[in-house]
């Protein structure tokens, strides 16, 4: 794969982040994913139970709020190298992250996020997507496993109108 065609139709800066969905999802699931960022990347997690900032996830907390404590409402930022992927634990049927498009400058950036949906995908068992912002029906990256699929066939002038800033 070119650089310059991902940054082109992947990584492009229309004012919107790019999303990480896995559907279908259980609180087992979030806790296998806590679990593993856990373990394989650099953690910046607010804990709302004590109103700071943890260098892991206390997925106690997390299950506190989806039980109904939104006190304890909390993201955490996940560091893929110099890329920041945050994650906001809305509901505990999806997972979705967020990732800014414009922190991807080369290859190896692109190959260290696909480290970590293979990663995702294989403690789930799941696919993991890439989609524009708020936009799960346009794949751009697909991940089952080890299958990686790209698709670089879309516009992205004709995905929804963001506002550039």
């Amino acid at each position: 794969m070119n650089w310059q065609i991902l940054k082109e139709q992947i990584y492009i800066w229309d004012g919107g982040w790019l999303d990480i969905y896995i559907f279908n999802t259980t609180i087992k699931d979030w806790e296998k994913w806590a679990q593993f960022v856990n373990e394989n990347y650099k953690v910046s997690w607010y804990n709302g139970e004590l109103n700071k900032t943890e260098t892991k996830i206390n997925f106690e907390v997390i299950k506190k709020f989806w039980a109904g404590n939104l006190d304890f409402q909390s993201t955490v930022m996940v560091f893929i190298g110099d890329i920041q992927v945050n994650a906001h634990f809305f509901l505990s049927t999806e997972i979705e992250n967020d990732i800014d498009p414009r922190e991807f400058n080369d290859m190896e950036d692109h190959n260290a996020l696909i480290k970590y949906l293979k990663g995702i995908s294989r403690i789930l068992d799941k696919e993991v997507i890439v989609t524009p912002e708020n936009c799960p029906e346009i794949v751009l990256i697909s991940v089952k496993n080890e299958h990686v699929e790209i698709t670089t066939d879309t516009d992205p002038s004709q995905w929804p109108i963001r506002i550039k800033e």
